[in-house]
């Protein structure tokens, strides 16, 4: 595949596109999807590839879909957050000094 250049201002500008042509896509992240994936469809549908040739390509595709999103859920996560360390504690405690 080629290399792409991805950007959040991108990903807005085709979500508000969509929600344009369609208002509820504004609440519904399906709908938005199914739109996205109906685009698809109809653009490889409608170039003069052999099928074998638009197979393959949409295989690819869903692969490359699967990766982003994989990449974009790690990011979304929380940092784990440090846990105390079990076990006992090592060290040489002294009182304070008296005054």
């Amino acid at each position: 595949m080629s290399e792409i250049k991805l950007s959040p201002q991108l990903f807005e500008d085709v979500q508000q596109a969509v929600i344009q042509h369609d208002a509820e896509a504004a609440e519904d992240v399906g709908l938005l999807l199914q739109y996205l994936g109906a685009v698809t469809g109809y653009l490889l549908g409608s170039q003069q590839f052999e099928r074998a040739h638009k197979d393959a390509f949409l295989q690819e595709l869903s692969g490359f879909t699967q990766h982003v999103m994989d990449d974009t859920d790690k990011k979304m996560q929380p940092a784990p957050q440090s846990q105390p360390l079990a076990g006992n504690a090592m060290g040489y405690w002294e009182p304070p000094a008296k005054g």
